[in-house]
């Protein structure tokens, strides 16, 4: 399923065009004692001012406005203290004019009114949306209807797609030449050397070369003295981290940590007074 918008109607007229004015996106910053948030719309400004004055509490039975450059702060309810907000502050907002290119503002929403029914007399009456051309954007979420997808077709394309690679020739190799070893093209340069000299043109002399040798040098035998590592003294073995033993021993051989003796002696106590059973200790079971 899919999602095309589709918003509801509008009829504007005198009163509608204030409601729309009042959600067209527009940055509207909070002026609340210590709020920094900027709300996109006087709709949403409202609400979020309103919020402020519920969450206030109440200093000795009064509520307080918080709203900066407030001349009259104290108040008996928060009734009354939200009846002063939305008369003294959100009702002096300045409000924008929603039709598109129109950058008039006003104080009152009589004056939009107003000046609506004058200046956009061609709009009223008229039934439009919300995304209409003529009107500003809106913070107003639009309502999506769902559509189905079109069908998928009847029969499945297959394509084959054929890859070819080009073909490759080797150069022709020299006879006197290795196999291995592949063919460079000479260079100008090189083929004026190969120009035989008035000299030598007559003498067709070949001059034999021995094959080249290969020394091979033989291997030395080296001599390697394997030593056992020392032994570490007391203060290097503590020094470093101590293995543990696999298996575990059981018997007297195992290592004494520095406070065992004095266990030794509380647990001897103990026993002598008869807490504890003195003879664990003494069959080996601690």
């Amino acid at each position: 399923m899919s999602e095309v918008a589709g918003p509801s109607a509008l009829l504007l007229s005198s009163h509608e065009i204030s409601n729309i004015a009042h959600h067209i996106i527009k940055p509207m910053p909070c002026e609340w004692e210590g709020c920094t948030v900027i709300l996109n719309s006087w709709y949403n400004l409202t609400k979020h001012i309103l919020r402020h004055c519920d969450r206030i509490s109440s200093i000795d039975g009064q509520y307080q406005c918080r709203y900066l450059r407030c001349a009259g702060r104290v108040h008996a309810t928060k009734d009354a203290l939200k009846a002063h907000v939305d008369l003294s502050h959100l009702s002096r907002l300045e409000i924008s004019c929603p039709i598109r290119d129109c950058e008039q503002e006003f104080s009152r929403a009589s004056q939009l009114e107003s000046h609506f029914e004058v200046n956009h007399k061609d709009l009223v009456g008229r039934h439009v949306t919300w995304i209409f051309e003529r009107l500003v954007p809106t913070a107003l979420p639009v309502r999506r209807i769902m559509t189905p997808l079109p069908p998928l077709p009847s029969q499945r394309e297959i394509h084959l797609w054929h890859f070819s690679t080009p073909t490759i020739s080797l150069p022709p190799r020299h006879q006197n030449r290795s196999p291995l070893v592949a063919v460079e093209p000479t260079s100008r340069k090189w083929r004026r050397l190969e120009v035989p000299d008035k000299d030598d043109r007559g003498d067709d002399r070949v001059i034999p070369l021995d094959d080249l040798v290969h020394s091979v040098t033989p291997l030395k035998k080296a001599a390697l003295n394997i030593q056992k590592k020392p032994l570490l003294s007391a203060n290097q073995r503590l020094s470093r981290p101590q293995s543990t033993p696999h298996p575990l021993p059981r018997d007297d051989r195992v290592p004494r940590t520095m406070g065992f003796s004095i266990f030794t002696q509380k647990f001897d106590k103990l026993a002598k007074d008869g807490v504890v059973d003195g003879s664990v200790m003494r069959d080996g079971g601690m």
